[in-house]
């Protein structure tokens, strides 16, 4: 039988944010500056994530939390063990767009808390083994769609021992725009 990621330490909790919140977030983050540096549009808070050498610092300040952020990672605090989150990447996926398999840096702490907007959004998590960076589906793969306004908390071996990424999708109607905005606490 296939170990779960649900069963190696992932949560999902459903409708973290009600519809009125998430209105809410996705104005204040559409109007807010979007950096172009990987291919999809992205906003880092708290401190920047350095894509090339996969790592974040103290050393590296990016825009404070806005009031959106603030208050989630407020809310946020009884999944990271009572710590605040310190680090926030808003990442925007549009038709064709996705993200390679990964297991998020080292840089960061011990919890990774994703919250989806805009639209329910496929997401695909592999044991870290064999082609870590393949799109294609792999034995041991298991694809979890991730409910629109739904936080998904990663812990223990769903953090460190588990990848996850996003399909590309090319044709235009299998999918809509996803905006995810991930919380972080640095190491």
């Amino acid at each position: 039988m296939t170990a779960s990621i649900f069963s190696n330490g992932a949560r999902l909790l459903e409708d973290f944010l009600d519809t009125v919140e998430e209105t809410a977030w996705l104005q204040a983050i559409d109007t807010s500056e979007w950096s172009h540096e990987i291919g999809r549009r992205v906003q880092h808070y708290g401190f920047r994530y350095d894509y090339s050498r996969r790592t974040a610092g103290r050393a590296a300040p990016a825009a404070p939390f806005p009031a959106w952020a603030r208050t989630a990672a407020t809310r946020l605090e009884e999944h990271f063990g009572g710590a605040t989150p310190e680090q926030c990447i808003v990442n925007e996926y549009l038709p064709g767009q996705g993200i390679g398999m990964h297991a998020d840096a080292d840089a960061f702490g011990p919890i990774v808390v994703s919250v989806s907007l805009a639209t329910d959004w496929p997401m695909r998590f592999r044991p870290r083994y064999g082609q870590a960076y393949s799109r294609d589906g792999l034995p041991g793969d298991e694809v979890v769609t991730l409910p629109v306004r739904s936080a998904l908390v990663l812990t223990g071996a769903a953090r460190t021992r588990w990848m996850h990424g996003i399909d590309r999708r090319d044709t235009a109607g299998e999918r809509h725009r996803r905006v995810s905005a991930t919380f972080r606490t640095l190491t």
